[in-house]
């Protein structure tokens, strides 16, 4: 058996059984995700936190939450994870709210549509229009905008991902830093050859295929096309430099090793960090796992040099 963090045996164990991102109804998994982040610990104030809507391409307000610490220089545009499905500004709140406030940077938490309701390319949509309204409109609300990152894990990892792709083929905004954890790179592979990890480990490879068919690949795109699948643009030279972070016992774990390699190949600097025996979702156990406050704390610290270098 792979080694697992010991802080991580028990909810592993808590979790047999239990219906997963494919195993319920998406209300039901939703309301879930909710209750568990009212049982994480709240994160640290934070001198100016507002919620208010972007208006995207299309007309659709898209809400998002300010968190603007005392001197901050810079902004970074986060999107939650949540294989496109859940999540949502409170469920995001306190890793927001530590990412703010252990950077010293603004974070913009993105409320980007999901699926099944709004599927591809709603998401990246979203995410692309608060980015460049961020870049062009952020100093009207107090936002450092002149240094900007992203930010994403798992799916938002993903959204992350492509938008700074979409950034260097439209000339800008100029990326400071792409910070992913545990990103989907790859859709092709969909849950298939996940390794020893693919079920048990919180994240299975049956969610793997569920939220991509949800998302609509296969359907409204191929999981070739970059846009849901950023390891294979034709090319990523020219892109944000970027850290990636890592579960070990985690099935997107190629994913974020491949996309590391790829980075490099391209002529963009990318470091990727691995932290040993924990799951897909750890990221976000702050309070309850070491591991996710040092690889938060990891996190911060890159923002912050990416943004006052």
């Amino acid at each position: 058996m792979p080694f697992v963090h010991p802080g991580l045996r028990p909810f592993l164990a808590a979790s047999q059984g239990q219906p997963a991102l494919a195993g319920a109804p998406v209300a039901e998994v939703r309301a879930a995700n909710e209750a568990r982040a009212r049982n994480r610990p709240p994160g640290p104030p934070v001198a100016i936190v507002r919620d208010l809507h972007v208006t995207g391409d299309d007309g659709h307000e898209i809400p998002v939450r300010l968190y603007i610490p005392e001197g901050a220089r810079g902004v970074t545009v986060a999107f939650h994870g949540g294989g496109w499905i859940v999540g949502n500004l409170d469920t995001y709140d306190d890793t927001a709210r530590n990412i703010a406030s252990e950077s010293g940077q603004a974070v913009v938490s993105v409320d980007y549509r999901l699926s099944p309701e709004n599927r591809f390319p709603s998401q990246i949509d979203d995410a692309w229009a608060v980015t460049r309204w961020v870049a062009e409109r952020g100093a009207q609300v107090g936002l450092p905008n002149d240094r900007l990152m992203l930010l994403g894990d798992s799916a938002g990892g993903n959204l992350a991902a492509v938008t700074a792709l979409r950034a260097r083929d439209a000339g800008g905004p100029d990326i400071r830093l792409q910070m992913l954890v545990y990103p989907a790179t790859d859709a092709r592979t969909g849950g298939a050859d996940r390794g020893p990890f693919g079920e048990g480990y919180f994240l299975t490879a049956r969610d793997i295929d569920y939220t991509l068919e949800s998302y609509g690949v296969g359907s409204l795109v191929e999981a070739g096309d970059w846009r849901v699948s950023p390891l294979l643009a034709a090319s990523h030279r020219g892109v944000a430099p970027a850290l990636i972070i890592s579960a070990e016992c985690d099935p997107l774990h190629a994913d974020a090793a491949a996309y590391a390699r790829k980075l490099l190949e391209d002529g963009v600097s990318a470091v990727h960090v691995t932290y040993s025996g924990v799951t897909h979702l750890f990221f976000g156990m702050r309070g309850a796992l070491d591991a996710a406050e040092y690889a938060q704390r990891q996190a911060a610290d890159a923002l912050r040099v990416a943004a006052l270098a």
